[in-house]
């Protein structure tokens, strides 16, 4: 009984396989792992709405994106040459994917960085690929915040609504030679001083300042572990990050957004590996955030998502175990403030389409985690 108890619980550790991916924008179809601007390799175009079964996976030196080869089982509206059976490489940006991907158990993949790692360690094992890494890992601080937008993506709209991966790749070409190096690496040094600056003596002066100072922070400003967390250096560093490199609408990958928000911040010290936002409670722990739930006084103080403090991660979980759950920051104190993981809105997430739809068929969303680092 106790060899199969360890076998299980060897198995949950297991990285998530993908299954299946859906095109959430338009892409090129190449012959080859060559992402290159020039690479004539361009066979066809895949159109939004399509779908494929993932085949291989590649990650790319150069951007610290992958390239995917999939089997195209269905193709979505627009014109294209591309027939249902083909095998192509598409790429997969990690600034602006376009793709979406579910598992071998029908979920959806809030985050299929763990599981594309996985899958090219795998794939790489044999004769090595030019131009990509022969065995990847999660990402570190320094790539998320190299990788991260060189600007708001709602302060720069674009009106231009066929973009590929040329033109991601244009932007990577650029990103070495460009200002936007200057700026992440100042990024950089600035996270890394936040991370270093906070002296145990400091901590509680300062601790004791912001509890007088700030007065929105309503019934927390009695908790001065709660407010110091809030009014940080590196909550602030998380919200800015996660802002920056929002999407106009939500992609799918709350916890992507996440984890990079608070890895580019120095909030945590590694990349999280589960996939499915409801592992947000497990995996933040692990990394040294609590759950604000488990404490009894906290609980009894949280009874919405407005009542979370400034900063706190918010994980929701239905009951129907086929759904990966939701995750958001709270950028601000009570109502006052917006939510965001990989867009933002000013709702939280159990006033969404999807929370009330599953609240009319009786399987409602409820917050499962309040996570914070004090």
């Amino acid at each position: 009984m106790a060899l199969l108890l360890t076998c299980s619980s060897a198995m949950a550790e297991l990285p998530s396989e993908l299954k299946d991916v859906v095109f959430t924008g338009d892409l090129n179809a190449r012959s080859s792992v060559d992402f290159r601007k020039n690479a004539r390799n361009v066979v066809s175009h895949i159109p939004e709405g399509s779908k494929g079964s993932v085949l291989e996976a590649r990650k790319l030196k150069s951007t610290g994106s992958y390239g995917i080869k999939i089997k195209v089982t269905e193709l979505g509206k627009g014109k294209t040459t591309a027939k249902v059976g083909d095998e192509v490489w598409v790429y997969y940006a990690q600034k602006d994917p376009w793709l979406s991907f579910t598992d071998k158990n029908d979920e959806d993949v809030e985050d299929p960085e763990e599981a594309l790692v996985a899958k090219a360690r795998r794939d790489g094992e044999g004769i090595p690929v030019p131009g990509t890494v022969a065995k990847p890992e999660l990402p570190t601080q320094e790539e998320v915040l190299k990788q991260q937008k060189s600007e708001d993506p709602n302060l720069a709209k674009s009106t231009d609504k066929t973009k590929t991966e040329a033109s991601f790749c244009d932007n990577c070409t650029e990103f070495k030679k460009a200002a936007p190096e200057i700026q992440n690496q100042q990024d950089i040094k600035d996270v890394r001083d936040a991370v270093t600056a906070t002296a145990p003596k400091e901590k509680t002066d300062k601790t004791k300042t912001v509890a007088k100072k700030n007065t929105k922070a309503g019934k927390w400003a009695n908790f001065p572990e709660v407010v110091n967390f809030s009014e940080g250096k590196t909550t602030a560093k998380t919200i800015s990050y996660a802002r920056r490199n929002k999407s106009r609408h939500s992609t799918g990958y709350c916890y992507k957004a996440v984890k990079r928000a608070h890895l580019a911040s120095g909030a945590i010290k590694k990349y999280p590996p589960g996939v499915h936002a409801k592992d947000a409670v497990r995996d933040l722990k692990r990394l040294g955030m609590i759950n604000m739930l488990d404490n009894p006084t906290y609980r009894s103080m949280i009874k919405s998502p407005d009542d979370a403090p400034k900063g706190a991660v918010i994980v929701y979980a239905t009951s129907d175990v086929r759904q990966s759950g939701d995750t958001q920051i709270k950028t601000d104190w009570g109502s006052s403030g917006t939510y965001v993981s990989d867009f933002e809105t000013p709702n939280n997430f159990l006033k969404s389409p999807k929370a009330r739809r599953f609240a009319n068929n009786g399987k409602p969303y409820k917050i499962i985690g309040v996570m914070i680092k004090p």
